[in-house]
């Protein structure tokens, strides 16, 4: 990774962890740049190079976690459940005041509905590929529901706990809750 990436990132990051901690007290709207980038202890002109306004950089961090999260989840004939719950773990625990920003921390219904429609949708296609099934029936969708909502409540309070399990913990533990629930699905 050349310098300059590592830069960006490193900008990215800090900008991500100041917007989620000042998110926590105050509506989007009412949190200004100079607060921000002070929080994050970057200049200004630092933010500029970057984004618009405020707006723009929580677009551009919505946009990449979708865009992380459906590449994590994305059906691969190579890897295993264990494979995406470690993946699904590493960046959990890597970016913490993003998924803080965007999982724990948000209200909006439009949000909720379009991470559980992106999620819904890969695991359909992971259960309809990995049976050599054909149709998704109703009752599949009450199971996928069921099974992504336990998982994401779960990684929740993991974060919410400050990681009092370690990684290899949460992995293990998330491969026995599904390992339970395979045995009853259609």
């Amino acid at each position: 990774m050349k310098k300059e990436d590592r830069r960006v990132k490193k900008t990215e990051k800090a900008l991500a962890e100041a917007l989620s901690k000042l998110l926590v007290d105050k509506k989007i709207q009412n949190i200004t740049i100079r607060e921000l980038t002070e929080t994050a202890d970057l200049h200004r002109s630092t933010f500029y190079k970057h984004y618009t306004d405020i707006y723009d950089l929580y677009e551009k961090l919505e946009n990449s976690f979708f865009q992380d999260l459906d590449e994590i989840i994305s059906y691969d004939t190579t890897h295993s459940y264990e494979d995406l719950y470690a993946h699904l773990i590493d960046y959990v625990y890597t970016n913490t005041f993003v998924y803080k920003l965007f999982v724990i921390n948000h209200g909006d219904i439009q949000f909720q509905k379009r991470l559980n429609n992106l999620i819904e949708e890969n695991y359909l296609k992971i259960w309809l590929q990995e049976d050599k099934k054909t149709v998704i029936t109703e009752e599949m969708r009450y199971f996928t529901i069921y099974h992504i909502q336990g998982c994401l409540s779960v990684l929740n309070h993991w974060v919410e706990r400050n990681f009092a399990y370690s990684k290899k913990k949460m992995l293990t533990f998330l491969r026995l809750l599904n390992d339970n629930i395979e045995p009853i699905m259609p």
